[in-house]
C-alpha cells in the first residue's frame, strides 16, 4: 500500500478515479477538519457544521471525476463547500426554518480569550462576508485566490478584508 502522505492532490485524485477508495480516505482526513471549519463558519451552528461536511464529501465522491485540475483541489473544493452551505441556508430561510440565530446551547469555549462572543460578533456579518474572512483566515487563501473566487479585483479584496477586521475590532472594543 502506498504512502499517500507523498501524493499531491491531484495524484490522490487520479488514484480515487481509478477505484483507490484508501486514496479518498486520505483526501478526506487531509481537508476534512477545514470543510468542518468553514462550514461552521458560515452557518455558526456545530451540528449544522458537521451534518453539511458530510454532505459535502458525499458531493465531492460523486463528483471528483468532474474536477479539471486547472485550479487547485482546495479552491474547487472551498467553493463547493460554499455553496452548499450557502444553498442550504437559502433554502432554510426560504422555508422559515433558518432564522439566523445561534442555538443557545451551542458548546462555548470556557477559556478568558473566549469571552468575547465571537459567534454575535460573527452572526453581525452577512453570508458574504464571513465567507471572505474564513477564505483568508480560515483558508489561508492569499488576496489574488479571494479575488478570483469572488470575482473582484485584488485592491478591492484586500479593502473588504481590511474593513471587516477593522469593523470586528470597533465591535469588541478597546
Amino acid at each position: 500500500m502506498p504512502s499517500y502522505e507523498l501524493f499531491t492532490d491531484n495524484e490522490l485524485i487520479d488514484a480515487i478515479n481509478q477505484g483507490n477508495i484508501n486514496a479518498f480516505e486520505f483526501l478526506y482526513d487531509r481537508y476534512t477538519s477545514k470543510v468542518l471549519k468553514r462550514c461552521y463558519f458560515i452557518c455558526l451552528n456545530l451540528e449544522t457544521a458537521r451534518d453539511l461536511n458530510q454532505e459535502i464529501w458525499v458531493k465531492v465522491f460523486l463528483h471528483l471525476h468532474t474536477f479539471k485540475k486547472e485550479a487547485a483541489f482546495s479552491s474547487w473544493l472551498y467553493r463547493l463547500t460554499t455553496n452548499h452551505c450557502l444553498n442550504y441556508i437559502k433554502s432554510k430561510a426560504h422555508t422559515g426554518q433558518w432564522s439566523g440565530e445561534i442555538p443557545l446551547n451551542e458548546p462555548r469555549q470556557k477559556s478568558p480569550a473566549a469571552s468575547i462572543e465571537v459567534h454575535l460578533l460573527l452572526q453581525k456579518l452577512s453570508l458574504e462576508d464571513r465567507t471572505i474572512l474564513a477564505m483568508k483566515f480560515l483558508g489561508e487563501y492569499s488576496y489574488e485566490e479571494i479575488s478570483a473566487i469572488c470575482k473582484i479585483g485584488v485592491s478591492a479584496a484586500k479593502m473588504r478584508v481590511s474593513r471587516l477586521i477593522t469593523k470586528l475590532r470597533e465591535e469588541v472594543g478597546p
